[in-house]
């Protein structure tokens, strides 16, 4: 974007389209774009390219990977809530103040969970936690 101008206060003076650049910047960041890939879509349209379909494609993307992270999130949310009732039983025949072993009937109940990582783990971070094990892996 071109810089401002400024007012004789110093203030600065955007215009109209300035603004309106801002506003689609704003709403693309909303709806999961990244600042890079804002970057190369504006660049391909101010070169009067058209990025619309390259914008589709990486909006399917988007959802793609949502509608991946709420299975995650359910199947999550299913584990949790039978891990919960598990836990309530076995807390109901262990006395306070001895170890009921929750976390350690789950590993068992569930062998590949240790697997699979935390559901909270963004994408990126999950890649990068991935790309290091496999690292320790060819050592």
């Amino acid at each position: 974007m071109p810089r401002p101008q400024r007012s004789a206060a110093g203030y600065r003076l955007y215009s109209p389209e300035a603004l309106a650049r801002v506003r689609l910047i704003r709403g693309a960041l909303s709806i999961g774009f990244t600042v890079k890939e804002l970057g190369t879509i504006l660049a391909d349209h101010d070169r009067d390219g058209a990025p619309c379909r390259r914008g589709r494609s990486l909006a399917a993307d988007k959802l793609a990977a949502v509608e991946l992270q709420l299975r995650t999130l359910r199947l999550w949310r299913r584990e949790l809530r039978a891990a919960l009732a598990d836990w309530d039983r076995r807390l109901r025949n262990t006395p306070r103040g001895k170890r009921a072993g929750l976390l350690d009937a789950f590993v068992v109940a569930h062998p590949k969970s240790a697997e699979r990582g935390s559901p909270l783990l963004t994408p990126n971070l999950r890649k990068s936690k991935v790309l290091r094990e496999e690292r320790k892996c060819e050592k």
